[in-house]
């Protein structure tokens, strides 16, 4: 992939002033909510209907569907990490292009195969193409945007990750059900590319330096004593490197938490479907709706309650919300008890994914940000994959009752682990006790100062 334009100025270059224009920052908001909407919609929270479509309709085992299933998570962990040097040089939009054509690919592909190992070899085109057009570039541009208001802007980024799983696969699932994956996947296929790919030419840019504009549109800091006259200065901005980062217990003991977070969350969400279809099937499809949708009100709201809490408690108390939901889903077996069960799960679903990048870029900062999100991710991945096979597996042993129990005992754990990672240190303070000042150019690119 080509560069950034050779016409970006250098690392702490002084380059002229431009006429003052309103802030871009919320339409690459805008455009990322709409990214994240098809990436989920077809990808993330359609794994749960594939992954039924492919037991009911090719006659294989939930374990063995499950398996595929975990092989597009861990396809997406990797990929997520190999681009994340790639974003620090390549405009990010490049990046989103090249996944919303895989992800696609690989979905027109799953609804195709007939034989397992053809199963497997689509999931891992469909993973890469969700982790290229998914959280690491989405969440990085959201991180150089926006400092002061981050949370905030994360917070509606990513509910479009939840708008996915109400407005999007719902329609997958019931077209699905009437007229079978094989026919209907490359119409799914390109609808994805239609939305995604003229959204992302039209709203996405890769940092504030590029467009001559400063994180929240703050206006220019002052310019240095003795810099000529329409010079626009570097910003200090706090990060640490990801060889710094990844030195923190913090870093390691956050990452293992949600690699145990995620087992239960992934796990419970591709089994979901499923499990309601065998107890309660007229609510099948509408739990996944109800699930997004209350993620997408728990997410808003979670959004603008960190500002006023303490992410790392109320992160904390989201992971028990979580551990309960799933322990009340190995018991649901009545309408009431299952839709209650979906509104707690998604309270929590939503904001967890959210604190995570967070966390991440509250302390450390965003100088190597897609680093060091990437790599936790990565492990993180962990965690993803085993979740639908685990529960998969123990789904043709013993049932949903074992299943959801043991989902809900790897939050629980991920909890205990959580509270052991010490207390979370903001980026300014930790660069002020190892680091000297740092500035970025206005290219995002981090000197010495």
């Amino acid at each position: 992939m080509d560069t950034e334009p050779s016409t970006t100025p250098e690392p702490g270059t002084a380059v002229a002033t431009p006429p003052s224009v309103p802030f871009t920052g919320w339409r690459v908001i805008a455009g990322l909510f709409i990214v994240l909407m098809v990436s989920s919609g077809f990808g993330f929270y359609g794994q749960g209907v594939y992954l039924r479509a492919l037991v009911v309709e090719r006659g294989w085992s939930t374990g063995l569907a499950s398996a595929a299933t975990a092989t597009f998570f861990v396809v997406s962990g990797l990929f997520g990490y190999a681009i994340s040097g790639l974003l620090l040089r390549v405009d990010v939009r490049k990046v989103i292009v090249a996944g919303l054509v895989l992800g696609p690919v690989g979905l027109a592909m799953l609804g195709q195969v007939h034989e397992p190992w053809q199963m497997f070899a689509a999931d891992v085109v469909f993973g890469a193409g969700f982790a290229l057009s998914g959280l690491v570039p989405a969440t990085t541009t959201v991180a150089r945007w926006f400092v002061r208001r981050r949370s905030v802007a994360l917070s509606v980024a990513s509910t479009g990750l939840s708008m996915g799983g109400i407005a999007i696969t719902p329609f997958v699932a019931a077209v699905i059900a009437r007229d079978h994956i094989g026919p209907v996947s490359p119409w799914l296929a390109v609808i994805w590319v239609a939305i995604g790919l003229p959204v992302t030419l039209l709203l996405v840019r890769s940092s504030p330096a590029g467009e001559n504009q400063y994180p929240d549109g703050d206006p220019p800091p002052p310019v240095a004593a003795g810099a000529a006259e329409g010079t626009r200065p570097a910003v200090a901005m706090p990060g640490l490197s990801f060889a710094e980062a990844r030195a923190t217990r913090f870093y390691w003991m956050m990452t293992a938490a949600y690699l145990f977070v995620m087992l239960g969350q992934v796990g419970g969400l591709s089994q979901q479907v499923k499990l309601v279809s065998e107890r309660v099937d007229s609510l099948a499809a509408a739990s996944v709706t109800i699930v997004a949708a209350s993620s997408v009100i728990g997410r808003l709201a979670g959004g603008l309650l960190v500002t006023r809490v303490p992410p790392k408690r109320f992160t904390a108390v989201l992971m028990a919300v979580q551990g309960a939901a799933l322990a009340s889903f190995a018991f649901a077996a009545t309408p009431a008890s299952v839709i209650i069960t979906c509104i707690v799960f998604g309270l929590s679903v939503g904001n967890l994914l959210m604190l995570q990048p967070l966390l991440l870029a509250e302390t450390f900062g965003v100088r190597e940000y897609s680093r060091i999100y990437s790599m936790s991710s990565l492990i993180m991945t962990v965690g993803v994959g085993l979740g639908p096979t685990v529960l998969g597996v123990l789904h043709d042993v013993s049932g949903y009752e074992l299943a959801f129990l043991v989902a809900a005992a790897s939050s629980g754990l991920a909890l205990v682990l959580f509270s052991l990672a010490g207390p979370l240190v903001s980026a300014e303070t930790r660069e002020a006790q190892v680091l000297p000042t740092r500035s970025l150019g206005p290219v995002g690119m981090a000197t010495a100062g």
